[in-house]
């Protein structure tokens, strides 16, 4: 895929900013996006007629919950 040089204005769909805009130089479908720290899947990007722009669309998509790192217990080792 190729990355276009033009602005995309992607409408947000899902999570915090749902139904506004944000602005995404040389976005591609299929690619990540963060806005303001949270990620956006781009879904769909279209040219607008006669401008050297694109419209799309972006999905929320949720980060992974983190799973808590336990500590293994160690054995004592025995005195000889």
């Amino acid at each position: 895929m190729k990355r276009s040089a033009a602005s995309v204005t992607v409408k947000l769909r899902g999570g915090p900013f749902d139904g506004q805009s944000a602005v995404a130089y040389g976005a591609i479908v299929g690619s990540l996006i963060e806005v303001n720290h949270r990620p956006y899947r781009v879904t769909k990007i279209e040219a607008v007629p006669g401008r050297r722009e694109e419209t799309g669309h972006a999905t929320f998509e949720p980060r992974p919950e983190a799973k808590p790192v336990v500590a293994k217990p160690v054995a004592p080792k025995p005195q000889i």
